[in-house]
């Protein structure tokens, strides 16, 4: 019973870490979802959007699928380096400045420093997946919807910051 016991724990816990890592960025993210809430229906809604802004019920689900993506890529990185090298502090440096974006935007209606935030995360999520490839070609390939997705969601703020009055952006 003793051995069946310390393997099921032993297997468990093969488990656990990544777990942790594919779960780690939903975190940030469901914070950003609930600063986003109660702005769709009323602020979003109002200022000028591009044409290719994907419909609001896609948001949701696309980060979900992106979080998980880099989450289990960081994983992948994680079991061949450890935590303390360049792949994994280029991972959260830009992991921080995506968890930040949602407040500035939707909470803060401070778009062209979310702008800013959007500049400095795709690029550093560039650096960051250029920095996974040589370590998991696998890892290098999860980034690339995010890369993706990021060059949109940059495009999209953009715009909005350009095509927005200040008294609109503000929510006045």
């Amino acid at each position: 019973p003793g051995c069946a016991m310390s393997h099921l724990l032993a297997n468990a816990s093969a488990y656990l870490k990544p777990a942790a890592f594919v779960i780690a960025p939903h975190l940030g993210g469901a914070f950003g979802a609930i600063v986003t809430r109660n702005e769709i229906p009323v602020w979003y809604r109002r200022i000028n959007k591009p044409p290719w802004t994907p419909p609001n019920w896609v948001f949701g689900p696309m980060w979900s699928f992106l979080y998980t993506s880099i989450g289990y890529s960081s994983w992948l990185i994680y079991k061949e380096l450890g935590l303390q090298n360049k792949p994994m502090y280029l991972f959260g440096a830009q992991l921080a400045l995506n968890w930040a974006w949602s407040p500035l935007f939707f909470g803060a209606h401070r778009v062209g420093l979310s702008v800013i935030d959007m500049v400095g995360m795709l690029g550093l999520a560039a650096l960051c997946a250029n920095e996974f490839r040589p370590v998991s070609q696998t890892a290098f390939r999860l980034m690339l919807p995010y890369l993706g997705w990021l060059s949109l969601a940059l495009s999209i703020n953009v715009y909005v910051w350009l095509n927005n009055d200040s008294k609109t952006l503000r929510g006045d």
